[in-house]
Order: structure tokens, then sequence, then C-alpha cells
């Protein structure tokens, strides 16, 4: 069988050009995996600079005021707040509310945290507080009592989420004395 020179170089250029067809497909669908995953990098980013940081700052010296649990966002994005939980003697008391009923705090300022309230970036609130200085005796020993509440016996804990969807974090005033 004698082979013919025309068809032999049609049948090369068929190959050829069916090869390289395949090679633009396969280095088009690396293209795009690559622009996926840079895709993905840069979401990553985008979510780690809008998280908060939300931290607790406990005010106990009787002579500085205010005395009592400070809560705010040092973090470059808002926190939006599930929950805020309160222990006493590292057991679950829970809101607010709660914890004024179990430990007589009725003439003692509070501030509650809805669930889905948002707390900005530099923003702080005294969940519990005595901003003004006792008058008599009896002021004095309810005073007194709150600041060894604060000092010694309570805690508060946080959840709270970014802005974006993301993971949810939760923050203890106290390590080691929540849940």
């Amino acid at each position: 069988m004698i082979s013919n020179p025309e068809q032999d170089k049609t049948s090369i250029s068929k190959t050829l050009t069916a090869c390289l067809s395949g090679l633009a497909v396969v280095i088009s669908l690396v293209a795009l995996l690559f622009t996926g995953l840079q895709w993905r990098a840069s979401h990553d980013m985008l979510l780690l600079s809008m998280k908060p940081s939300v931290d607790f700052e406990i005010a106990d010296d009787p002579d500085d005021l205010p005395v009592g649990i400070d809560i705010q966002n040092s973090g470059p994005g808002p926190a939006v707040i599930k929950s805020i939980t309160y222990y006493v003697d590292k057991k679950v008391v829970g809101e607010v509310s709660k914890l004024v009923d179990f430990e007589n705090l009725e003439n003692v300022p509070t501030y509650d945290f809805d669930n889905g309230d948002t707390l900005a970036v530099g923003e702080h609130h005294w969940l519990l507080s005595y901003k003004s200085k006792p008058q008599g005796r009896d002021d004095q020993k309810k005073f007194d009592g709150f600041v060894d509440l604060i000092d010694h016996h309570l805690a508060a804990e946080v959840e709270f989420c970014p802005v974006l969807p993301g993971d949810c974090f939760t923050k203890c005033s106290t390590k080691g004395w929540c849940k």
C-alpha cells in the first residue's frame, strides 16, 4: 500500500489541531480554577478585615468611678450581639434581669442587648455600673457588696458575630469562669 503525502499532511494537521484545542481547554480550566481560588482568598481576607474584637473591662476600684463591667468593640468591624450571659461563682445566672433579681441589684443601672443588636467599632456600654459615690450607710453597704460581686464573683460572657456571614465567637470577662 502506497501512502498519499497529501492525506498524511491532512491527517497530521487534524491531529495537531485536535491536540492544540484540547490543550487550550485544559489551560482555560486551569485559569478558571486559579481565578476561583483567588476570589476565595480575597473573600476570606474581607471577612478577616471585618472581624469584630469584643472585650470586657472590669472596673473594681471603689475610688475610681465608675465601678462595673464595660463591654467594648475594638475590632475593625461591627459586632452583632447574639447573647450576654452572666455567671456568679462560675454558675449560670442568665440574662441581666435574672442577675438583678438573683443578686438584689435593683438600684444598679444596667444596659441590656437584645439578640441582633449591633456594637459598632469603638462603641462601649457599661453593662452594670455605679457611676456616682454612694450617699449614706445603706448605699455604702450596697456599693461595697457590688464591688465585691464585680471583683470576686461575677463574670459575663458575650456571643457575637461579624456583620458579614461567618463564624460567631464567644468571650468571657474572666477567663475560666464561663461554661
